[in-house]
């Protein structure tokens, strides 16, 4: 390649150069001057004859001097005129015809110093490099000055060595969209110059070098590979690689490794046809899989002996069917095929997209379940964006915007009855299209509903159970300070009335706590297995006084309920807020039938309820049935919820459901609603039938009603009671003291059990706080238990773990008081107690 930067050659004079001609005319000059002088002093000795013949001396000089001048005058006008009327030379040819380039051409001299660039290199070298005032092109490392790559210098190096080289340059900064990857090529130019060519790259180079191959190759529907004259691979599209699962930058694989033995020899054996070679064979892609696949191969021998070859598969969209599945199965069927036979099995919802905007493309294709999920909705010319339900607040420019650009699930509404929830996902966009994936998760929503609502009440249940006992011991105290002051001040007294106003005040605070404790499931329960049908029985007669003359009481007893293990008085509880639900909805209705019924049900029966993880065995189910009002969905949703209440201000806390909620599942059992608005609804109640075991009675036995609570409160006896809360223990001491009993006050689990240790005469009864610092009730009776053989115990609490209500279960013996309780009723409850009749409270 001729020197580019070389200049054009002037025109040189055929008598003399230019340094010569300079030469004379100084002499001529200084010469001149000379002559001048002597003919003005010396024309008096010479006379006329001397002055005359120095000025025609002067006379010849000047008139050499003026055709010196005039000469080279108009040898530069001769000179013009020739280079105005010559041809161009090679060299302004050459550069004339590399500024008309697309590529990027850079001229420079062997140091690296700029000489000439193209204007393709001058946009390049605008938009990736910053030249500020500077007015000379700047050079190529200054635009990849942030790469630190070495390569500029590399190429530089064998250029300089008369070598010609090409390396891929580091990726520009940029936007989407511009051309930022380019491979470098550097050619000696004549003996002082090197030029450069940047080659845009738009998706990779092969492994030798080679010349970037277009993106349409790389994104071909079939492999394309290079293969050299010694049997290896250097070089493959983003198809092929894909089919092996090879990234851009890995390695390709040796033949032996991706075919059999006898595809690789008949590979090298064609080198040197001159015809197109096909094989039939084996292709071992992504994970091992082997499929069946076609190579058709053309060699070029004019050089180098390398092959150019295409691989397909036998498929109606030439991927290798198994290499298509393992595609489908690592990158979520976004590589390879997009509508076959995968995606017509394929478990969730695809739609083939004729626009790259969701919100305005058009569907081309579906497969069969996306129309299943739709109802027939989904068609091909119907618009996308009419699939969704956009009512549900979710807004499609911020959907598509998520689920498109950002490459995230999104979450939207099929507009389907009922709406489906699904998360929506979409290909990338190549060529004006796209695929969206819809995946079904209304299940999954639902689950998330259900741990939202239980983390929400499980949230407030702690709150109740945290507080209620704090709550209860300070509403012991004022309930037992009343009851002395009534004891000073009884009827008739002025004071008596403000007295029973503070008591009846404790009391409904007392009831709000024990519904909060039933919410939250922190009862305490003493289970006992019961007859579903006899608990109804008795219990009727309270059912009929709650429920006004134009509500009717139905009681349907099925037949072969077995028993269950529960509280009985929490059971009642249930039944009765149940019921006192159903009048309120039937009093707008002008009344009804209030239904209960019992049946025994199978497992299968619970779990289409709803429930879930349901054990194995018989169920009970108690169906409360109204014809009332009934509610929407909306209110059905939050009926459980503590506070929640349809009721006027004034007229419910909002707690009466809540509460049967938590005694439901503190009893292992299930609560749901069936409603309609104007045809009443249905409450049903699954509890899991009780198994007697081998030491118990198989069946349920009435407990002895016992002797009217005794009249004379006084007694004798030494008491041991326990009780961390001050105001409450002094009392309690007081009041029993004066019932005639030695009573011995301990603060807590730690006093009492070192009171036991050193007392020798022992207690005949123990009056303990449940929840207590350090030593709990149950700790000090386990601690305790040897020198606690012939005493009696009375736990009193107003809130306790589900652990204390298994050891009440468990232990007849043991009596349990809840706060807040009256003076009267704990003087009651240790004489029964110490007489041998133990009467739990309601």
């Amino acid at each position: 390649m001729a020197d580019l930067t070389e200049p054009v050659e002037t025109m040189k004079s055929p008598l003399l150069s230019k340094g010569l001609k300079r030469g004379l005319q100084w002499v001529v000059g200084l010469g001149l001057l000379s002559v001048f002088a002597v003919a003005l002093f010396a024309a008096s000795a010479m006379v006329w004859n001397g002055f005359i013949l120095l000025c025609g001396v002067a006379i010849a000089a000047f008139g050499m001097l003026y055709a010196l001048a005039a000469g080279e005058a108009a040898g530069r006008s001769m000179k013009e005129k020739a280079d105005s009327h010559a041809e161009p030379g090679p060299a302004s040819l050459a550069l004339e015809t590399l500024e008309t380039l697309e590529d990027p051409m850079l001229v420079t001299d062997r140091r690296g110093a700029v000489r000439w660039g193209n204007s393709a290199y001058r946009e390049l070298a605008g938009r990736f490099a910053s030249t500020g005032q500077a007015s000379t092109l700047p050079a190529l490392e200054r635009i990849w000055a942030a790469s630190g790559d070495g390569a500029i210098y590399r190429l530089a190096r064998a250029a300089r060595q008369g070598e010609v080289a090409r390396e891929r340059l580091p990726e520009l900064p940029g936007e989407e969209g511009e051309t930022r990857n380019f491979c470098l090529e550097a050619r000696p130019s004549g003996k002082d110059h090197i030029s450069w060519r940047l080659m845009p790259v738009f998706e990779e180079t092969s492994a030798a070098g080679s010349v970037p191959t277009a993106d349409w190759t790389h994104k071909s529907p079939v492999g394309l590979f290079a293969l050299s004259g010694d049997g290896k691979l250097f070089a493959a599209n983003a198809t092929f690689r894909d089919w092996l699962g090879l990234n851009a930058d890995e390695a390709l694989p040796e033949l032996a490794v991706i075919f059999d033995a006898d595809t690789v020899r008949a590979l090298e054996k064609s080198q040197g046809d001159e015809d197109v070679c096909r094989f039939e064979t084996r292709l071992k892609g992504r994970d091992g899989i082997e499929t069946d696949a076609v190579i058709t191969l053309s060699w070029d021998s004019e050089k180098k002996p390398t092959a150019r070859g295409v691989i397909y598969g036998l498929t109606a969209t030439g991927t290798p069917s198994g290499v298509a599945q393992a595609i489908a199965g690592a990158t979520g069927g976004k590589a390879g095929r997009t509508f076959d036979d995968m995606f017509a099995a394929a478990p969730f919802g695809v739609a083939r997209l004729s626009g790259s905007d969701p919100a305005t493309a058009v569907i081309e294709d579906i497969n069969p379940q996306l129309v299943q999920m739709t109802g027939g909705l989904a068609k091909s010319g119907a618009t996308f964006a009419d699939l969704f339900d956009w009512e549900a607040g979710r807004a499609p420019e911020d959907v598509f915007e998520k689920a498109s650009k950002k490459g995230e699930p999104a979450e939207a509404v099929l507009k389907t009855d009922p709406p489906m929830d699904i998360h929506l996902v979409f290909s990338p966009a190549r060529g004006g299209k796209r695929a969206a994936y819809m995946i079904d998760v209304t299940a999954w929503k639902e689950l998330e509903r259900q741990l939202s609502q239980g983390n929400k009440m499980q949230a407030v249940g702690q709150l109740a159970g945290g507080v209620a006992h704090d709550f209860n011991n300070l509403l012991q105290a004022i309930r037992l300070n009343v009851d002395e002051l009534l004891g000073r001040h009884p009827v008739g007294d002025p004071s008596y009335g403000e007295l029973q106003v503070i008591n009846q005040t404790v009391a409904r605070a007392a009831g709000l706590v024990k519904k909060l404790l039933a919410f939250s499931r922190k009862q305490t329960f003493r289970m006992e297995a019961l007859d579903v049908s006899d608990v109804l029985s008795d219990f009727t007669v309270l059912l009929r006084q709650i429920l006004e003359e134009t509500v009717k009481l139905d009681i349907v007893h099925g037949r072969d309920v077995p028993a269950i293990r529960a509280d009985k008085g929490q059971l009642e509880t249930a039944i009765m807020n149940l019921a006192a639900n159903a009048r309120d909805a039937m009093r707008d209705n002008g009344g009804g039938t209030l239904t209960i019924r019992t049946s025994a049900v199978t497992p299968k029966v619970v779990s289409d309820a709803g429930a879930p993880d349901v054990d194995d065995g018989d169920w009970v189910q108690i169906e409360v049935i109204d014809q009332g009002t009934g509610m929407d969905e909306a209110t059905r949703m939050k009926i459980f919820e503590p506070f929640f209440t349809t009721k006027a201000v004034g007229q419910g806390t909002g707690l009466g459901l809540a509460t049967v909620y938590g005694i439901v599942k503190q009893s292992g059992g299930f609560l749901f609603v069936d409603s309609e608005v104007g045809k009443g609804s249905t409450f049903r109640i699954f509890l899991p039938a009780y198994v007697a075991g081998e030491d118990e009675a198989p069946a349920p036995v009435e407990k002895p009603k016992g002797d009217p609570k005794p009249a004379d409160l006084a007694g004798r006896g030494r008491l041991l009671l326990v009780e961390d809360e001050d105001a409450v223990r002094a009392i309690a001491a007081k009041t029993l003291a004066k019932r005639g009993y030695d009573v011995v006050e301990a603060c807590d689990g730690e006093e009492a059990f070192e009171i036991l240790s050193e007392d020798e005469e022992g207690f005949d009864l123990l009056v303990s706080d449940v929840v207590m610092p350090g030593l709990d009730g149950p700790g000090l009776l386990a601690k305790a238990a040897d020198l606690l053989k012939d005493t009696r115990v009375i736990f009193i609490s107003g809130y306790a773990e589900e652990q204390f209500s298994d050891t009440l279960s468990r232990d007849k013996d043991i009596s349990f008081l809840p706060k807040p309780f009256t003076l009267t009723q704990l003087a009651e409850r240790v004489k029964e107690v110490l007489s041998g009749e133990v009467r739990d409270a309601a």
